[in-house]
């Protein structure tokens, strides 16, 4: 009876999943918010059955026991000359390993020597990334950009609608993908052909051959795209796979706050008490006024915060932020407006403040502005009358709570989870090979396929068809006349 326990224990996850793949998942980048979001992909695929051996700096909490951190890359900082460890030149090199393997996922960022693993592997690569795709992401899968209504994620609004804002996105979409281009192409390439094989192609040809790229987007929160079957969105799969828990007494005082909770962080690379004190006595005053809401902060070093801090004030060092989001008594969540807060307070129906610093907060938090599921404040204009204002607009104001559930039901509403999509699509890529979701895009310039050659040809061959008849109408009074000269002579004669 034992043994058939273990057995079943064992087959149990190919039984509710089908077959389960080995597959080989690197994040080179050494950032805590991205790693958040690509330990939900890898975590969501051990827990579906699959072997992850995975290369990163991070080594997750309660891993599933199919997860394994092969490679600790240790805090690196150049990430593409991480290559060189050791480690990864003992795991390139030896080939009796190279066919147990059936997929490599890496990231989409920044790191694109990575791809080139699928030259030397000769498997498929799909690629994650982290955030809305930017510029030079899309044409590796040859999707298509669209510009003329969809803003870029480096834009700094939330939607396109006047010419200037159509002829703003589009240099802003080219130039930021000219430039990454012109500081990759020689590095990238150059490395991959010390660390990976002197006779790999460029960086730009390896690129197109990236089999699917994951997206951490989705239609509701970042409006309506082009996407073909090769870019797929799964936004909130790191929420989905998400298994923390609040502390026993943590939870204790969640439930006790009846009134309600205001939830403020900043993340992790921001940290409230380096604000300036006015700035730190504005928000002492204005949280105090609250009461008896209660207000929860993280606050990773609380002796460089200013005496005074308020009664229904608590500030922990280190808070799991979905279980709180998750939990009844939030009602509010004040945040820098990083994507994965955002995505986290949208899935839990949670109105915010935002305070954006840097890179994409702004357009995250312009959007939830749109969809009157935000307030936005500037971080360094922060007052006690500013604070005030916006804390009694989204605490008392029932449209902000009534717009985030709304944008909530929206988020969740889907064929499939997030974690149950990125399965789906691994597996069909394993099965049908890396070309399955080809598109012919790939091989074109992007001005064939925004077919800008098609419309200047068009718009010459009517430019000389306009010129000829011009021409034409020029000739033949002319003709017409000397004809009619000749006629009268002749008649004299």
């Amino acid at each position: 009876m034992n043994c058939f326990y273990h057995i079943l224990l064992i087959f149990t996850p190919l039984l509710i999943f089908g077959n389960a793949y080995r597959i080989l998942f690197i994040c080179p980048f050494n950032s805590p918010s991205h790693n958040i979001f690509l330990e939900g992909v890898s975590k969501g695929l051990a827990k579906r059955g699959h072997q992850i051996d995975a290369i990163s700096h991070f080594k997750p909490k309660n891993p599933p026991k199919s997860y394994k951190t092969f490679i600790d890359l240790n805090g690196g900082r150049d990430t593409c000359e991480l290559m060189g460890l050791n480690e990864m030149q003992m795991l390139i090199k030896n080939l009796s390993n190279h066919h147990s393997y059936d997929l490599i996922i890496t990231e989409a960022f920044g790191s694109n020597c990575y791809m080139g693993l699928n030259y030397v592997f000769k498997i498929p690569i799909i690629t994650v990334s982290t955030s809305l795709e930017y510029s030079w992401i899309s044409p590796g899968v040859g999707n298509p950009d669209s510009t003329a209504f969809a803003p870029n994620v480096l834009m700094d609004s939330a939607e396109i609608s006047t010419f200037w804002e159509r002829l703003k996105n589009t240099l802003v979409t080219q130039f930021s993908r000219n430039q990454f281009y012109r500081y990759t192409y020689s590095v990238q390439t150059n490395v991959m052909r010390k660390y990976l094989s002197s006779e790999i192609p460029d960086i730009r040809e390896i690129e197109r051959t990236v089999a699917l790229t994951f997206v951490n987007s989705f239609y509701t929160l970042f409006g309506i795209r082009i996407r073909t079957p090769a870019l797929v969105d799964i936004a909130g799969v790191h929420i989905e796979e998400n298994d923390e828990k609040l502390s026993r007494d943590l939870l204790k005082w969640m439930d006790e706050s009846k009134d309600g909770v205001v939830y403020f962080t900043m993340g992790s690379m921001v940290l409230i008490e380096t604000l300036p004190k006015e700035t730190l006595l504005a928000f002492y005053a204005s949280f105090e006024k609250l009461s008896p809401i209660r207000v929860l902060m993280k606050i990773v070093n609380p002796e460089k915060l200013p005496p005074g801090l308020p009664k229904n004030v608590l500030a922990m060092k280190w808070i799991p932020q979905i279980p709180i989001l998750q939990h009844n008594n939030t009602k509010l969540f004040i945040t820098h407006g990083g994507l994965l807060g955002v995505q986290e307070a949208l899935y839990h129906g949670v109105p915010i403040i935002g305070m954006p610093i840097y890179a994409d907060q702004f357009f995250n938090i312009r959007i939830l502005v749109k969809k009157n599921m935000a307030v936005r404040l500037d971080y360094k204009k922060i007052t006690s009358h500013s604070l005030n204002n916006a804390l009694n607009l989204v605490l008392y104001n029932p449209l902000y709570r009534k717009s985030a559930k709304y944008e909530s039901q929206l988020f969740r509403d889907r064929p499939m989870s997030a974690g149950d999509t990125v399965d789906f699509w691994v597996r069909y890529i394993i099965r049908n090979g890396e070309n399955a979701l080809k598109s012919p895009a790939v091989n074109l310039y992007w001005w064939q396929i925004e077919l800008l050659d098609v419309y200047a040809f068009i718009l010459i061959s009517i430019i000389m068809t306009i010129y000829l008849v011009i021409l034409i109408f020029k000739f033949i009074p002319r003709v017409l006349c000397k004809n009619s000269k000749k006629l009268t002579v002749h008649k004299k004669n």
